[in-house]
C-alpha cells in the first residue's frame, strides 16, 4: 500500500507528542513494507526527505516583524492556496492510496484536505488535540476548562481572547473555526483517530457522528529505549513536559511544599524538566515558598538519552495537567523505562494506567489530593514502587502494542479507502 503521510513539521528537532507519533508511524510501516510518502512544510530544520521538493513554502506568521506584516499572512494561515498547489504536484505525481493527517493547522491548513478530496484520497486524520472543535486547540484558558465555543460558537474565541492573549491571534482562531466549518473541510475526512476514549467522548459531544471516529492508541517504538538497565531510584521525582499553565504545575510545587512541611525528614526533591512560558513564574513561586532549589529543582529543557536517565533515575513522574489531556507521551514513557505515574483524572491520562497498580490518579487542581498522592506513593517501599513500575511497564507495552497498532491503523486504512469507492 502506498501511504502519504502528513504533518507541517518535518523535523524531529521541533519536538511534540503529535511529531513523535509522525516520525513513529512511518518508521513503522515502512518496516512493514509500505510505500510511505511525505508532505509538510520547508523548513532548514527539516530531515532529509526526497518528496522535499513538493514541500510547502516555509512562514511563520510567529516570527513576522510588526502588525501589518503580520495581517498580510492571515489568509494563508487560514487557508494556504500555496500548499494546495505543491500537494496537488504530489499527488499527481505518486497517487497514493490514502492519507493519514497529523498537525496541519496555521501552515498547511485544512485547505489541504479539500485538495486530497479533489483527487479522490481517502483521508485519516489523527487527533491529537482538539483544534477541530477548539480554536485554541486546548478546550482551556484562564486557568480552567472550557467549552463555550460549542455549538460553532467561535466567537467566544475572540470575546475571550484565547489565543496567545492576543486579540490578533484569536481573531485569526475565530476567522479559521468559521472558514472551516462553513467551507465543510473537516467533512472530507473519512475517519478521525483519537488516541482516547476521553477525546472521542468529546468530539462526539461537540457534534462529530460517532462512527466517524475510531480509537487508536498511540503505539511507542521500544527499540528507542535501552530497557536493560538494573531498578535505580535516586531522592527525587519528575515533572516534564512543556512547562505551561494547562499543566498544572503550580498545583504541584504547592502540594509538594505542604509535603515538604508535613514530613521534612523525608529529603525527597521534585526536579521540574522542560520549558515554556511559565517556567519563570513556577521559579518564582517556589522561590517564595522557600523550596526554589533546596527542594525544587528547574534544570531546564532536556531530550534524548540524558532525559530517559532521569526518569530511569527517579522515584516515578508526576503529571498535573488541569486541561483535558488526551495521551501524553510522557506517561507512555515513564511506565516504559519501569517508573510509577502519578496523574490527575482529567482529560485522557487516566485511561492510560492501572489506578494502585500501575500509578496512581488524583482530583484534578486539588492541591490536598495531590499532596495526599505524594505521601501515599513516597510512603512505598522501593521494592513496591519497583513492583508498580513493572506492572506499568506490562500495562504500557499492552496499550501502545506495535502489533497491535499496526493492524488497526491497516485496517482503518481499508475501510477509508472502502468507502470511497
Amino acid at each position: 500500500m502506498k501511504i502519504l503521510q502528513i504533518h507541517k513539521y518535518f523535523s524531529k528537532e521541533n519536538g511534540g507528542g503529535s511529531v513523535t507519533a509522525f516520525f513513529e508511524t512511518i518508521q513503522l510501516l515502512r518496516k512493514r513494507g509500505h510505500e510511505v510518502v511525505v508532505f509538510s512544510m520547508e523548513d532548514e530544520k527539516n530531515d532529509p526527505s526526497e518528496y522535499s521538493k513538493f514541500f510547502a513554502e516555509h512562514f511563520d506568521i510567529n516570527k513576522a516583524k510588526g502588525f501589518w506584516e503580520k495581517i498580510k499572512l492571515i489568509p494563508g494561515v487560514v487557508w494556504n492556496h500555496e500548499a494546495q498547489t505543491k500537494l496537488e504536484k504530489l499527488l499527481e505525481v505518486e497517487k497514493p492510496d490514502v492519507a493519514h493527517v497529523h498537525n496541519i493547522y496555521h501552515y498547511l491548513t485544512p485547505a489541504i484536505l479539500h485538495t486530497l478530496k479533489k483527487h479522490k484520497i481517502p483521508i485519516v486524520f489523527k487527533l491529537s488535540d482538539y483544534k477541530v472543535i477548539c480554536p485554541n486547540y486546548k478546550l482551556f484558558i484562564n486557568g480552567d476548562v472550557c467549552e463555550k465555543c460549542k455549538g460553532h460558537k467561535y466567537y467566544n474565541c475572540f470575546f475571550n481572547v484565547c489565543l496567545k492573549k492576543s486579540y490578533l491571534s484569536s481573531f485569526i482562531g475565530m476567522i479559521e473555526a468559521y472558514v472551516h466549518w462553513m467551507k465543510g473541510s473537516y467533512k472530507k475526512i473519512d475517519y478521525f483517530l483519537a488516541p482516547s476514549e476521553f477525546m472521542k467522548e468529546k468530539c462526539v459531544d461537540f457534534g462529530i457522528k460517532e462512527d466517524r471516529i475510531k480509537i487508536l492508541r498511540n503505539v511507542i517504538n521500544t527499540e528507542n529505549f535501552n530497557l536493560e538497565q538494573d531498578f535505580i531510584e535516586e531522592d527525587y521525582i519528575l515533572s516534564l513536559g512543556r512547562v505551561s499553565e494547562e499543566k498544572g504545575i503550580d498545583y504541584l510545587i504547592l502540594a509538594f511544599k505542604e509535603f515538604v512541611d508535613e514530613y521534612p525528614e523525608i529529603k525527597t526533591n521534585l526536579m521540574i524538566i522542560g520549558r515554556g512560558p511559565q517556567r519563570d513564574a513556577l521559579k518564582d513561586l517556589a522561590r517564595k515558598l522557600g523550596i526554589l532549589d533546596a527542594r525544587v529543582i528547574f534544570p531546564g529543557f532536556i531530550r534524548g538519552e540524558k532525559r530517559d536517565d532521569l526518569i530511569r533515575k527517579s522515584k516515578g513522574v508526576v503529571i498535573s495537567s488541569i486541561w483535558y489531556d488526551n495521551s501524553p507521551l510522557v506517561i507512555s514513557e515513564a511506565q516504559l523505562l519501569g517508573k510509577p505515574v502519578i496523574v490527575s483524572d482529567r482529560g485522557g491520562s487516566k485511561e492510560m494506567i492501572l489506578e494502585n497498580e500501575s500509578g496512581f490518579i488524583y482530583l484534578a487542581q486539588s492541591v490536598e489530593e495531590l499532596k495526599k498522592v505524594i505521601i501515599k506513593f513516597l510512603a512505598l517501599s522501593p521494592e513496591k514502587r519497583k513492583e508498580v513500575g513493572i506492572k506499568g511497564k506490562e500495562n504500557i507495552l499492552k496499550i501502545n502494542s506495535e502489533e497491535e497498532y499496526y493492524l488497526k491503523l491497516m485496517d482503518f486504512y481499508q475501510q477509508a479507502i472502502d468507502g470511497n469507492e
